[in-house]
């Protein structure tokens, strides 16, 4: 087997490609890299990895199609080292009988134990009891903070990320309500939860995590008029894509200190300098860092690995993204 690893020279691939994880490449393949410190063009791409029967990509390598991959003729599969592999591959590609594998579930772990831990922080005022510290300060009974056992926690979106999150919560004996377009009230069970609408969950739910996936029909899914129906000690959780959510209609609602809310991401970023929202005191503001945290990077390569072992075993891999997967993918 021949791998071309598509990444730049640089930083980000270093986290991603450390000596433990070259060398499970360098165990399944023979490895051929990208020699430039820049993302390659289409046709340098094609040039470097056209004996290759691998193509791993991920930050910082070009968008291909059907007409790319066809001119690799011995290409079998791709491997990205990202997350969503919507923005990045034509689903065409699927249509050359190319294999696409990604790490997206390494990705969702990573981020669903952000999720819980934006959950515990923003819940128990983490922020805020710092502060009151650094300013010589102490506790007192006036502090709202609360935790997460027994709460009535809402999904919004149901994909990878979501579900790790669920399992990380089991242990809270949360009442979880979801929504979600394609889950079956059956499969919903199984996760602890049960269906609700979006009504339902803005309304009645005490936590409130976006997992939706940033698409044409998802952006604004989070309306003004839902987040009217969250109460002053409600928490809003975004780990998933800012535009997912009416950000200017929430940021004004939370100058007014309609809600709480814990922002991993957002419609541009990163906001300006001047955004009011970073003097906001009841919103903890993360700089889109949700996962894969810097040693989950290295995870990646390995389980891509381990998945190239399986398809030289003709074995399943475990990895691999479906044609219908990729077209719910953020894009």
């Amino acid at each position: 087997m021949k791998i071309f690893m598509a990444l730049p020279i640089g930083l980000v691939r270093d986290t991603f490609y450390t000596e433990r994880s070259i060398a499970a490449c360098e165990a399944v393949g023979d490895v051929i890299w990208n020699p430039y410190d820049r993302q390659l063009t289409e046709e340098e791409l094609i040039e470097l990895a056209q004996d290759c029967d691998v193509i791993m990509t991920g930050w910082g390598t070009p968008k291909m199609n059907a007409a790319t991959v066809k001119r690799m003729p011995n290409l079998k599969m791709i491997a990205h080292t990202a997350g969503s592999i919507a923005y990045q591959f034509d689903p065409e590609i699927y249509d050359c009988g190319i294999k696409i594998i990604g790490a997206n579930d390494v990705f969702a772990r990573s981020v669903a134990e952000a999720t819980l831990a934006y959950t515990l922080c923003g819940l128990r005022q983490i922020e805020l009891m710092s502060d009151i510290m650094r300013a010589g300060g102490w506790k007192d009974e006036s502090l709202n903070n609360k935790g997460l056992f027994y709460k009535k926690v809402g999904i919004v979106g149901f994909g990878a990320i979501a579900r790790h999150f669920l399992e990380l919560i089991r242990w809270f004996k949360c009442d979880v309500r979801i929504y979600s377009s394609y889950l079956s009230e059956e499969e919903a069970a199984k996760y602890g939860g049960r269906l609700a609408t979006l009504e339902e969950i803005f309304t009645e739910c005490d936590v409130v995590s976006i997992h939706s996936s940033m698409n044409p029909k998802n952006a604004g899914l989070v309306s003004r008029e839902l987040m009217s129906k969250l109460r002053p000690e409600s928490l809003l959780i975004n780990t998933a894509r800012g535009r997912v959510i009416d950000e200017p209609a929430m940021f004004e609602m939370l100058m007014e200190g309609r809600f709480r809310a814990v922002l991993d991401v957002y419609a541009e970023e990163p906001p300006k300098a001047d955004n009011p929202i970073r003097q906001c005191k009841n919103v903890l503001l993360m700089p889109h860092v949700g996962g894969p945290t810097i040693d989950m990077r290295e995870v990646c390569v390995l389980e891509l690995c381990e998945d190239f072992a399986r398809f030289q075993k003709g074995e399943p891999m475990v990895l691999e993204i479906p044609k219908e997967q990729a077209m719910r993918m953020t894009r």
